[in-house]
């Protein structure tokens, strides 16, 4: 009993080491903050789309948000909030609305 327990606490410590990556990567912020330039709505709407959090990815940002390690990283690099974002499915609600934003404006 004692091994198992040995194990599950590396295993969880090690959850907190790995390299840290953010929930949000700062070049999709600027994407979304960015005005909107119609001369480039095509790649910008291609990059947004790519950048889309997939469902995998809003679960493990979930439940990163209750691992105490990698909620206390989170805490630490100030992207708990982003975490959440991603998590609740905000984050690609953003996404959409910029993309919506872009197909209005440049009428594509």
């Amino acid at each position: 009993m004692l091994k198992w327990l040995a194990v599950v606490f590396i295993l969880v410590c090690a959850a907190g080491c790995r390299p840290y990556t953010p929930p949000i990567s700062v070049q999709t912020k600027d994407d979304l903050a960015r005005p909107i330039d119609c001369s480039r709505a095509r790649e910008d709407i291609q990059a947004l789309e790519q950048e889309k959090a997939e469902v995998v990815e809003q679960a493990k940002a979930g439940v990163k948000m209750f691992v105490p390690a990698a909620a206390a990283r989170a805490i630490l690099h100030g992207d708990y909030l982003d975490r959440e974002k991603v998590a609740s499915g905000e984050y690609n609600q953003d996404i959409d609305n910029k993309i919506q934003q872009i197909k209005e404006k440049c009428s594509i």
